[in-house]
């Protein structure tokens, strides 16, 4: 039997926050995979120029404007998707915000927009286009969560509830669709350097610090994440149903090891990662 990756019956995908960073990578190894592309953004034209970036490689694709914290902008985009490329066989619900303060001074309009992009935004999505899957009897959802959402991320805001809250929803989904024919799965994005914290990445003592958190000895790229999203909705994939995939470089795991510590000589390291012998990325 051949377990090679390959497409779902249907293969039109749906990528929110589909203009830059994470969504277009995702979106851009879909096309690569021979998906039809719709890209949602509430940035409206940089989806309409992503997507035109992804037709001068020959696929088809579009972008428009949708605000995933909208129930009625979601439906619009729906519909519109399927006069255009017909009823979607994939679902990436990328789209997400954040906010950087202390929990106690966290303005209540800021965790507002996070619940209602971040997490409603997910649950409005699948509900209206999971809706389509099921009456397909086929179909895939993939939510992009975060390593933060498995542990508290200090000056981010909302991030964390939301991103836990978004794990929660893929269970669910999963166990409540799966027998009709529809997977669903998660995705936690590692350090990847996006438009969306161009800052940090602004700062080589910041980036050169990341990178060391990191086994693998580097930073993640969007691809290395769209990559994973074409595995989970292949055939190869079959079986796998309610996951969660960190794809961090190993980063996940690399918390006691850097704590500060005594290398076996006895000295006194800062971390015991930071005191392994690195290869230089190529």
């Amino acid at each position: 039997m051949d377990h090679s990756p390959q497409r779902t019956r249907s293969n039109v995908a749906i990528v929110t926050g589909g203009a830059r960073g994470i969504g277009f990578g995702i979106g851009t190894c879909l096309a690569a995979a021979g998906y039809r592309v719709a890209l949602w953004d509430r940035h409206g034209e940089g989806a309409e120029r992503a997507a035109a970036e992804l037709r001068r490689g020959g696929t088809k694709a579009f972008g428009m404007r949708c605000d995933v914290a909208s129930y009625e902008s979601i439906e619009q985009a729906t519909q519109r998707t399927e006069a255009e490329l017909g009823i979607a066989s994939l679902l990436v619900n990328n789209a997400a915000t954040r906010h950087r303060a202390p929990l106690e001074d966290l303005p209540k309009a800021d965790w507002d927009e996070e619940v209602a992009v971040n997490l409603s935004g997910v649950f409005y999505c699948t509900q209206i286009i999971g809706r389509r899957m099921l009456g397909a009897g086929h179909g895939g959802i993939i939510n992009i969560a975060s390593l933060g959402a498995n542990s508290g991320l200090a000056l981010r805001g909302a991030y964390t509830p939301t991103k836990a809250g978004v794990l929660g929803l893929t269970m669910l989904t999963a166990v409540e669709w799966g027998a009709r024919g529809i997977r669903c799965n998660a995705i936690s994005p590692g350090i990847v350097a996006s438009p969306g914290n161009a800052d940090v990445y602004a700062s080589d003592a910041l980036t050169a610090g990341r990178r060391s958190f990191v086994p693998l000895g580097r930073l993640g790229t969007a691809e290395d994440i769209g990559d994973v999203v074409v595995f989970l909705d292949s055939d190869a994939a079959r079986y796998i149903n309610g996951v969660n995939i960190p794809v961090d470089g190993g980063a996940s795991h690399a918390l006691v090891s850097l704590y500060p510590t005594i290398g076996p000589d006895g000295s006194h390291l800062p971390s015991a990662l930071a005191a392994l012998p690195r290869k230089i990325p190529d």
